[in-house]
């Protein structure tokens, strides 16, 4: 009988000992090294109050330049610097750094001064821009990660070609913005995918990091940006769980076993609501495969328009899932309070000093043609401008 109670003490002990994994990810809009070498730039200060209050052991990063000698100018001196900066920024420096040169910008055509062009506004800009994998400039929109565990290996993906993994695409159908054809030999990946591997207290675990391509045309109406973005999502789902609807044969890849612990977090690109998006479809059927947080019926929206309007265009764009061994046990999305809001008019910059919760705003009326002013919750509005998209978060753990 003691031995009973000491078996059950014992399974008790380890039950409460079990470990939370704490995840959050954010994309954050365009940030660039000239912006993360000033320590004052509005942007980089707000996007470290968004996380405030919102501890992690694993923080995924979207959108944030690689940075490289000479580029985008040639007063760039640095080589994979910028994340082991933002560590410092969001008060963890200790943290390992998980950082890859995606393929954004490799295409992009220099200025005759040897500068690449940083604006997107302008249409020379435009027309020296990666017309195959985006970007005004190499590796602009780069994946980084923070990890608190230690890190065993890592597996990074960029280089299979899109038609080794999916031998019946038909990359004639489409066009770039130009009209012309895409390379027989075009990337799976406008970025890449990465693969982690950490040691969470005796456990191995897969952190996933994907920034898929967006599920929108932008204006070419020949995009391939659709499918592309399903099948970057079929290479995960494969990734994953095995298998697709496609049959996969990459001798330089094998994918995760039943057995193997997985958290994957990004910017997935598509709204998982839109079923007309063919990436939605897989990632619906991913879902049923995985855990994650949040149930179907009841996701929000993490990207946001950069507008104060009332009613600003809002998606589903960013996940966290993880594999059945882990138990979701909460998260969400960091959203402010958007709905207190305060109209006041579009009769001229009201003259007022706002309460310190609130923050006093504009946006542009489209049927008034005016400039309106509204009272915004202050913490709407540093997350507005950090990003325009909203970080999300989950704690997991193993069952």
């Amino acid at each position: 009988m003691k031995t009973f109670y000491l078996i059950i003490l014992s399974l008790f002990i380890a039950s409460c000992s079990t470990p939370t994994i704490k995840v959050v990810h954010y994309n954050i809009k365009e940030f660039s090294t000239d912006k993360i070498d000033d320590k004052n730039h509005l942007q980089v200060k707000n996007a470290a109050l968004a996380l405030k209050g919102h501890p992690f052991d694993v923080l995924s990063l979207n959108e944030i330049q690689f940075d490289r000698e000479g580029v985008p100018t040639p007063l760039q001196t640095t080589r994979g610097e910028n994340i082991k900066k933002l560590a410092a920024y969001f008060n963890v420096p200790e943290f390992t750094s998980v950082f890859h040169p995606a393929n954004t910008g490799e295409r992009a055509k220099k200025q005759k001064n040897g500068s690449y062009f940083t604006n997107a506004a302008s249409k020379e800009a435009r027309a020296h821009a990666d017309q195959i994998n985006f970007g005004l400039f190499p590796h602009q929109y780069s994946t980084g990660a923070l990890i608190k565990y230690k890190v065993i290996s890592e597996v990074v993906v960029k280089d299979i070609k899109w038609k080794d993994f999916n031998p019946n695409l038909n990359l004639d159908q489409f066009r770039t913005p130009e009209g012309k054809k895409f390379p027989a030999d075009m990337k799976l990946f406008d970025k890449n995918f990465t693969d982690i591997v950490a040691d969470v207290d005796g456990h191995e675990v897969h952190f996933i990091f994907l920034h898929t391509v967006p599920a929108y045309h932008f204006g070419n109406k020949k995009s391939p940006n659709y499918k592309r973005n399903a099948d970057q999502l079929r290479f995960l789902e494969w990734y994953l769980t095995g298998a697709t609807d496609i049959d996969v044969n990459l001798s330089s890849l094998k994918p995760l076993s039943s057995k193997d612990t997985f958290i994957a977090m990004g910017d997935f690109n598509t709204d998982i609501n839109n079923l007309e998006n063919e990436g939605s479809v897989v990632l619906n059927r991913l879902f049923k495969k995985s855990n994650t947080f949040i149930k179907t019926s009841e996701m929000s929206f993490t990207n946001e328009g950069g507008s104060y309007s009332p009613k600003p265009f809002r998606l589903m764009l960013d996940y966290i899932i993880s594999s059945k061994n882990l138990e979701p046990v909460s998260g969400g999305i960091i959203h402010p309070e958007w709905k207190k809001r305060e109209e006041l008019g579009c009769n001229g910059m009201p003259k007022m000093l706002p309460p310190s919760d609130l923050a006093l705003v504009s946006y542009i009326d489209q049927k008034k043609k005016q400039e309106c002013w509204v009272l915004v919750d202050k913490q709407y509005q540093i997350l507005k401008e950090a990003s325009d998209h909203y970080p999300i978060w989950g704690h997991f753990k193993f069952k």
